[in-house]
């Protein structure tokens, strides 16, 4: 009965910002062969050619949240798709009343970049080359003068595409939450690519992994632009973006550990391979079933709303409340230090504080002392909620971080980057216990996505935080540390 409980109340509250009782209670998938499921478990639907799994993650969250599902998923299907008649006749997969849908999911855009034919094309004779044409690797038959042509057509052409489809969900469905479901990692990193890689000689029959090794970073650096202009894509028209580049990093179909999420290359004679090669597997459609639902939970009590000290010279710092715009109701939130009341934020009210506007957020602040010792921390008045403050070394120049749970045990690592009074990134590594997650040098990041708000460059990472984990952004060469709450 809990569970019923709060099923229900996660339905009512995750689909939009209205209020709970208009909120529609329609679901419609979008996607091509990562949302269908490739049929695993059979294929449902009137269209069995589409290869919808009862398993897929759009069954499962429907069921999860008990929302009357529209799957127009398909596999083998474009962007072109979403609002045209396919090619092979199918009508649009955006074609449902936009009053009944309260929710979008969107996984596509893998075969307007040509996933298939990369892989298909990249086929090798041996561990270190060359592939079947003859060419060096896959990397040296897609680059032209220096140039990543692969990258080159996602840039121009494919996230263009890809943000226009999600502009038109937006103004079509205005009522829908939507969410773009990020693709599953199909090559390791070099970080989680074993010693001497996985390549398997090339067979008509049975499994196999003809690809050259160093090939593999190379698409797992495409797959990796794909989303980080994907997610860009999304926030630039007000949806929301799952990654699954970090949190499944050990679960590609060569990995060092880990279960895979993605099958095997498996031909099957002169038939070719077999629906379900290079897609994910049983595992990967419960785990991405799982994120998304993680990424659907209600918001936390503090609804995005985060907190950070900047150092203005010596002990004296600027604290600062930051408050999303797209908030229609703030919570009641006080700033304290070492106990003491501050100033506090409520509703569209303040004190003690100063405000300043910005295009997508509004900032309270004001400058207050702060020593070695001292707790600045943040609290929702409704549920007593945390966020701890730290006070930022010198060395951070303004960089600050902070985690966003997002259920369970997944939280979103953010590096905040001042560009207004910053003219180069220290070189700043974020650690769980120590243990290297992520990093931002200059204008560059290795495994976090870029997005952008007025004032700042903002680098994010979907990360797995345990109870009693440290997770400390770091200045290379100082030893200072901001521990994270």
């Amino acid at each position: 009965m809990a569970a019923a409980a709060a099923s229900a109340a996660l339905a009512a509250s995750l689909l939009t910002a209205a209020p709970a009782s208009a909120a529609p209670n329609g679901y419609l998938a979008l996607g091509d062969s990562y949302a269908t499921g490739q049929a695993i478990g059979g294929a449902k639907g009137a269209d069995p050619a589409c290869l919808r799994s009862p398993a897929s993650y759009p069954s499962q969250i429907a069921a999860d949240f008990g929302l009357a599902l529209t799957d127009n998923t398909c596999s083998g299907a474009v962007l072109d798709d979403v609002f045209s008649t396919s090619s092979a006749g199918r009508p649009p997969q955006a074609g449902a009343p936009a009053d009944s849908i309260g929710l979008i999911t969107l996984s596509m855009g893998g075969n307007d970049l040509g996933f298939r034919s990369v892989l298909t094309n990249c086929l090798a004779v041996s561990a270190t080359g060359p592939i079947t044409d003859g060419a060096a690797s896959c990397r040296e038959k897609h680059t032209s003068g220096g140039v990543d042509d692969i990258v080159q057509k996602l840039t121009n052409e494919v996230t263009p595409k890809f943000e226009a489809t999600l502009a038109k969900l937006r103004t079509t469905y205005p009522k829908a939450r939507i969410l773009v479901v990020g693709y599953l990692p199909l090559m390791p990193d070099a970080a989680h690519t074993p010693a001497g890689g996985c390549f398997q000689k090339l067979t008509l029959q049975g499994t196999t992994f003809p690809f050259v090794t160093t090939d593999l970073e190379w698409m797992h650096s495409v797959q990796r632009t794909v989303d980080v202009q994907f997610q860009q894509a999304a926030e630039n028209t007000g949806a929301e973006y799952l990654s699954q580049l970090t949190t499944a990093a050990d679960h590609t179909v060569c990995s060092a550990s880990g279960q895979p999420y993605i099958g095997s290359l498996e031909l099957k004679g002169l038939s070719g391979a077999t629906p379900q090669s290079f897609h994910p597997n049983a595992a990967g459609l419960k785990a991405t079933g799982q994120a998304v639902a993680a990424a659907l939970q209600p918001r936390d009590a503090f609804q995005g709303i985060r907190g950070q000290l900047a150092p203005l010279g010596g002990d004296q710092y600027q604290l600062q409340i930051i408050v999303p715009r797209s908030l229609t109701s703030v919570p009641d939130v006080a700033a304290t230090k070492n106990g003491e009341y501050l100033g506090t934020v409520k509703g569209s009210e303040y004190y003690y504080l100063y405000q300043r506007t910005g295009a997508a957020t509004r900032t309270y602040y004001n400058t207050i002392t702060v020593t070695p010792g001292d707790q600045v921390e943040l609290r929702v008045h409704q549920n007593g909620t945390r966020q701890v403050l730290t006070s930022l070394p010198d060395s951070f120049q303004g960089v600050t971080g902070q985690l966003v749970h997002t259920g369970g045990t997944s939280s979103v690592l953010e590096i905040w980057v001042p560009i207004n009074t910053l003219y180069t990134t220290p070189g700043v590594t974020a650690r769980n216990n120590g243990h290297y997650l992520s990093h931002v040098a200059g204008e560059h990041a290795w495994y976090l996505s870029l997005s952008s708000v007025p004032g700042y460059r903002v680098y994010r990472q979907a990360v797995t935080v345990n109870p009693g984990d440290v997770v400390t952004l770091d200045v290379g060469g100082t030893g200072e540390k901001q521990t994270l709450s």
